[in-house]
């Protein structure tokens, strides 16, 4: 029977720390990967789309109102006599393009969202590898190398005559 050479298993186990080491690092990381892509799905897919709903109801009323103004400020004349109703014609228009805006906004987020939630959910996978990596795959690694290590141990006791 050929005698076998077993020194250094300290080394094996600071390989073995290392790898649990690695193996939390890896949680931390898919975690925070999670926390972030939601983080990200939320601001364009809720807080992006809502921002420019509620912009585009706000320039819709002050359109309204706009439009009521200018709408008494030509009517509370005679026949004949012309107002100028100048300053009420450009809020009609700015609200116009206002509004305008807020809607091309509303739509471009409402894309950007679709866009994003694809681009998570393309992310959410190869982040659940990661996540499957840390929690089983690297802490069944550094279990089983405990494991072979115990016995180098207790094949190194049986070698040395005590």
């Amino acid at each position: 029977m050929t005698q076998s050479d077993v020194r250094d298993l300290d080394s094996l186990d600071a390989l073995r720390q290392a790898v649990e080491r690695l193996a939390d690092r890896m949680c931390l990381s898919s975690q925070s990967i999670h926390a972030t892509l939601n983080r990200v799905d939320e601001h364009f897919s809720v807080n992006q789309v809502t921002y420019w709903r509620d912009q585009t109801r706000v320039a819709e009323r002050e359109l309204t109102s706009a439009q009521d103004q200018l709408s008494r400020k030509r009517s509370t004349v005679r026949p004949g006599d012309r107002v100028p109703a100048t300053e009420e014609a450009k809020n009609v228009a700015r609200w116009k393009t206002r509004l305008r805006l807020c809607q091309e906004k509303e739509r471009l987020a409402r894309r950007i969202a679709i866009e994003m939630q694809q681009v998570c959910e393309k992310t959410r996978g190869p982040s659940a590898a990661l996540t499957e990596l840390g929690e089983v795959a690297l802490p069944t690694a550094a279990n089983r190398l405990l494991s072979l290590i115990d016995r180098l141990r207790a094949y190194q006791d049986g070698q040395n005559p005590g």
